[in-house]
């Protein structure tokens, strides 16, 4: 073997990165539409990021569900694309639904490893889809599930680490859009104790 043979060997490619289990590469091959219903406003809730500074004409989301809830996201899917590929991502399936009538894409991938809940990672052009997902009121399970055992009176404040990525990213977003009715229907869902909803006020500014 050559010396540059051998230096071209040593030199190892950097892995591309992967959003929702698909590398940009892919991503610009799947999403070649622009937006189709670019004038539908997109929901507080689900938090979206637009891809199209990466040259991918379409939106990225990650939310948390209660496990129980991932059937109904599955059937959301199913009933507004059509199913089309897969691969394999860190061992689980990242999946690609097509609308090839009005070229519409999604392609996501779930995992329950997290939160004790089940992570959804999703990138569409479909406005209407989000607010789809967003009129389902799929619920980010509380911090009382996702941290078992965790103090209620720990909650609050600047929290770091796991807490503080939980709750910047998943439960605040969610929370905060809840009606006060809706707060009540969650407290019960989830059988919470009166210093977690204790807390949840003080931290969250509910009287």
């Amino acid at each position: 073997m050559s010396f540059f043979s051998r230096l071209k060997s040593l030199i190892k490619k950097e892995p591309e990165e992967q959003i929702a289990g698909y590398s940009v590469t892919e991503l610009k091959t799947i999403f070649t539409s622009s937006f189709t219903n670019i004038n539908s406003r997109l929901p507080e809730y689900p938090k979206s990021t637009s891809l199209e500074g990466l040259g991918i004409p379409a939106f990225y989301s990650s939310f948390l569900i209660d496990n129980k809830d991932i059937q109904i996201f599955l059937a959301l899917t199913e009933s507004n694309f059509k199913y089309k590929s897969e691969k394999i991502f860190n061992g689980l399936p990242a999946k690609q639904y097509v609308s090839e009538e009005i070229k519409e894409q999604l392609v996501f991938f779930t995992s329950t490893r997290e939160f004790n809940s089940t992570t959804v990672r999703m990138v569409t052009n479909s406005v209407d889809f989000m607010n789809i997902i967003s009129r389902e009121k799929l619920v980010v399970p509380p911090p009382w599930i996702a941290f078992e055992g965790y103090n209620p009176s720990w909650w609050g404040g600047d929290m770091q680490g796991a807490q503080g990525y939980y709750n910047d990213n998943y439960f605040l977003p969610f929370f905060t859009q809840l009606s006060d009715l809706e707060k009540k229907e969650y407290y019960a869902r989830f059988e919470a104790a009166d210093e977690w909803i204790e807390s949840l006020n003080v931290m969250y500014g509910d009287e």
